[in-house]
C-alpha cells in the first residue's frame, strides 16, 4: 500500500493506493498520526486506487474519525470503488463519513 499526503491550506488530502491490509493499516496509522498533529480542519481520503480494505484498515479510519472530529475536523472519503462503497454502506460508515 502507498500513501501520499498533500496539504492545501486547511485541507489535507490523503491519496491511498493498493490494499489496506494489516501492514497497510499500520502504515495508514503512522500517516494519520502525523495528520492529527497538524492543523488541518478538513481531511479528504482519495480511495481511487484502493482495491481492498480489511477490518484493521477500517479500525484505523474509525480511530482517526474519533480523534479528528473531536477537534472539530471534517472528513470526506472520495472515489470509492463499487465494492468498497457497498462495504462502507453495509457497516454504516456512510453515516460517519461524507462519501
Amino acid at each position: 500500500m502507498n500513501i501520499k499526503v498533500t496539504q492545501d491550506g486547511n485541507k489535507t488530502v490523503v491519496f491511498l493506493s493498493g490494499s489496506i491490509d494489516i501492514p497497510g493499516a499500520e502504515n495508514l496509522k503512522k500517516s494519520l498520526t502525523q495528520v492529527l498533529e497538524g492543523d488541518s480542519k478538513e481531511v479528504a481520503f482519495d480511495f481511487k486506487e484502493v482495491n481492498f480494505i480489511g477490518s484493521s484498515g477500517i479500525g484505523k479510519l474509525l480511530i482517526f474519525y474519533k480523534n479528528f472530529t473531536s477537534k472539530g475536523g471534517k472528513i470526506t472519503i472520495e472515489n470509492l470503488n463499487k465494492e468498497i462503497k457497498a462495504l462502507f454502506r453495509a457497516i454504516k460508515l456512510d453515516k460517519l463519513f461524507n462519501i
